[in-house]
């Protein structure tokens, strides 16, 4: 890591700098399955991450667009990782991964049923 600072900067703007820097989360890594974290560890991980997740927009429709795209992710990710399978050779294995698939679709289409009102651009308005 250097330790130098370019020329362009000024002490002014690193200090700056310094105080929207986040702050270091209090969660040390131990020896876990999860990154080297343990279960505690993570739901409080996930805790501090919502908390301030929400902190930057209280808004609804923020907390739903967040939640859309987790979900999508999840659909995108085991159609990949069954499609991965049955190319190699695993088709069984890679039949799971794509129920699993069907079953985020299932999440989706029932989450896309809740409106947050007329601006809500996930639900359209009927």
């Amino acid at each position: 890591m250097s330790t130098s600072v370019p020329d362009g900067i000024s002490f002014a703007d690193l200090e700056a700098l310094a105080k929207e820097a986040p702050e270091e989360t209090a969660i040390v890594p131990t020896e876990g399955p999860f990154d080297g974290i343990n279960e505690q560890e993570l739901k409080d991980l996930t805790d501090t991450f919502l908390d301030k997740m929400m902190g930057t927009n209280t808004h609804p429709m923020f907390g739903k667009a967040v939640a859309w795209r987790i979900l999508n992710h999840f659909m995108e990710w085991h159609t990949a990782a069954g499609m991965k399978q049955i190319e190699d050779g695993e088709a069984e294995c890679g039949m799971y991964w794509l129920r699993d698939a069907g079953k985020f679709q299932s999440m989706l289409n029932i989450f896309q049923t809740v409106t947050m009102g007329p601006d809500d651009f996930i639900t359209p308005q009927e």
